[in-house]
């Protein structure tokens, strides 16, 4: 199998079962966020799954930030 992509092969093939089984999406409006849970109830945002390419330039969405669900929904 060719897979031909932009995305690190360490997100599609992750090191481990449990690397992979963290991440969780969140649904925003226009897309959606795939995220990192962390200790104190807050996400660390790991992608952003979008067609609106405006969603990207905010920075909120952008990988490694540290977003509160309860005030995206």
């Amino acid at each position: 199998m060719i897979l031909y992509t932009m995305t690190p092969y360490d997100e599609i093939f992750p090191p481990t079962d449990q690397d992979f089984t963290q991440h969780q999406t969140i649904p925003i409006n226009g897309g959606q966020l795939v995220v990192e849970p962390l200790q104190d109830g807050r996400f660390k945002v790991v992608r952003l799954v979008s067609g609106d390419v405006g969603l990207y330039l905010q920075d909120q969405f952008s990988p490694g930030a540290i977003i509160d669900a309860n005030h995206l929904i």
